[in-house]
Parts: structure tokens; sequence; C-alpha cells
């Protein structure tokens, strides 16, 4: 009857505004994890972690237009959330929760030596999943890669965070006092030196001599070894360029435009880039180990495989 539903409400609205009171109690502790932790006013350890790991939850519509923008997290940014808002249909203030977790934890885990997600992980007692789309977050942003949804409008942001999390593995330093925030620079330059070591006709000449068998096979496209000669040529042509700033953070509009959109615009599917690739890594060994350039075997190994990964990712996002 009306007053059971009268009752009802009240009960709703009760406990509705005992939330929220709780919830004022708790959030300047999530910002400060080690705070949470240490506070005698929380003593529910399984529910306070379920609720801090939602609370840096992240939308992933509103983490790829964040570091879309091409901008570090400043005032203009958050001043452009309402737009951000309208784009994904997520809330502003969920918008504003997640652009101010990315900034705070981006100041606190910046400048600190070790890996990223391993210092988010020790401050901020986040899931591993979520301290690596943090630390990818924070790669991105820090080294001002270019991940423009115009510019490459089918990198989501899964696969973002794949291909991000594969180049902090592989090119980053892993000495003791490092960072994976800083791209190995060393490595950079001997990757460009290669250029004046391996020219573009030596790159040819790899390709086809590892892949004879394959330009008369009837399994195989009859362009598949012209195109892998592009291929490869294109993509030494970026890993040179890698050591120039500029050029590094174009990494995923050169892969882009240089590599899939040509691959695809040759008829080929995408399903032989796989094989491709491997072919490529197997034409420079083989070549390199007859030819004195085994010294480079590593660094070309370095750059291709941690960018074949990429590849693959991005082909099927």
């Amino acid at each position: 009857d009306s007053s059971c539903s009268s009752y009802d409400k009240s009960i709703v609205a009760l406990d509705t505004r005992d939330q929220y009171q709780t919830f004022c109690i708790l959030e300047p502790l999530f910002r400060k994890p080690p705070a949470l932790a240490s506070s005698p006013v929380v003593n529910m350890p399984f529910i306070t972690d379920t609720l801090l790991q939602q609370y840096y939850s992240l939308d992933a519509e509103v983490a790829r237009e964040l570091v879309g923008r091409g901008q570090k997290m400043t005032a203009k940014l958050r001043k452009d959330l309402d737009i951000i808002s309208d784009k994904t249909g997520i809330t502003l203030k969920s918008c504003l929760r997640q652009y101010d977790n990315i900034k705070r934890i981006y100041k606190e885990v910046d400048e600190k030596e070790g890996k990223v997600a391993q210092n988010i992980q020790r401050y901020y007692g986040l899931s591993p999943s979520l301290c690596q789309q943090y630390a990818a977050i924070i790669y991105i942003l820090d080294n001002r890669i270019d991940v423009t949804p115009r510019k490459v409008p089918g990198l989501t942001y899964p696969a973002l965070v794949k291909c991000v999390s594969v180049l902090m593995s592989e090119w980053c330093p892993s000495s003791e006092g490092s960072s994976d925030m800083d791209t190995d620079r060393a490595f950079l330059k001997e990757l460009h030196s290669l250029k004046d070591k391996v020219s573009e006709s030596m790159l040819v000449g790899m390709v086809n001599h590892g892949c004879e068998t394959l330009k008369n096979n009837p399994d195989y496209p009859k362009n598949f070894v012209m195109e892998l000669r592009k291929l490869a040529v294109k993509l030494m042509s970026i890993g040179y360029s890698l050591v120039h700033t500029k050029d590094y953070t174009d990494i995923f509009i050169d892969l882009d435009e240089m590599i899939l959109r040509p691959w695809a615009s040759a008829g080929l599917p995408f399903s032989l880039l796989e094989l491709g690739l491997s072919k490529l890594l197997g034409c420079y060994v083989n070549a390199a180990t007859n030819t004195g350039l085994y010294s480079t075997i590593s660094t070309f190994e370095r750059y291709l495989r941690p960018i074949s990964s990429c590849l693959l990712v991005l082909s099927n996002s």
C-alpha cells in the first residue's frame, strides 16, 4: 500500500545518504592509498580494495580520448572533458575522476627509478591489469607519442595498451637506476647506425635470396615476395629514424601509413603479414651470418620482434 511505498523510499533515501557520506570519508584516502591501509576509520580490507579498484578503473573510450589529444594532463585538457563526455557518453564526473587519477599517478611515479607498473602497484595497490594500463598511458604522455584518432583511426585503446607495453618491455633500459618511461637511446643509436651498414639494395637482396622458393609457389600471391621487399625497406626506414624524437612520436602513424595500408592496398591479407615478418627476420639473420654483419643481428632482432608484435596487434584492431 501507499504507507509501505513511502517507507521503502525513505529507507532507500537514508541508505543512499549513508553511501555518499561513506564515500566522502573514503575518497581522500583513495587518493593516497597508503593512508587507506593505516586509517582507523576503515576496517573492511576486502570491501575497500574492491572500491579502490573501481575508483581507479578506466573506461576505454575516455582513456583513448585523453591520450589522443596530443598533450599532457593540462588545465586546457581538463576544460575539454565536457567534449569527451559528450563524445563517449560517459558522465562528466566520471571523466573528471579518470583525468585526475591519471594526473595523480603520473605525478607520483614521474622521475622514479624502476618499472612504472611496479611503482604504481607498490604505491596504489592496483591490479596488474590496471597498473599496466596506467603505465602505458604515462609512457605515451611522457614521450608525446601521437595517437590522435584522426591520424590512426583504427587504433583502439586495448590495442594501444598492448603495443606500448611491448615497446616498454623491449626498448626501455632494464638496468638498475633506470626507468621504463625512457626509451633506450643507446639502442636507438645502434639501430640508426645500421643505415651505414645495411643498404636498401642489401635488404632487397636478402629477401630475394631468402624467399627464392616462394616466388613461383602457387600457395602464395604472385606479388608476395615483391611486397615483402618493400616491407623490408620501409620497416628499416622507420627504424633508422626512431633516434629522432619527432619520428619516435610518429611511430604508430608511420606503421599504419607506411606498412599496414600499403600491404592492404596490394591486396594481401593480414593473415600473411605474420609469415612475411617471420620470413624477413629469417632472411636477415641468415644473410648477416654469412656476410660479416653478425654483430648487427641482436639490434635488428630487438627492433623487429616488438615491431612485428605491434603490427599484428594493429592489423587485428
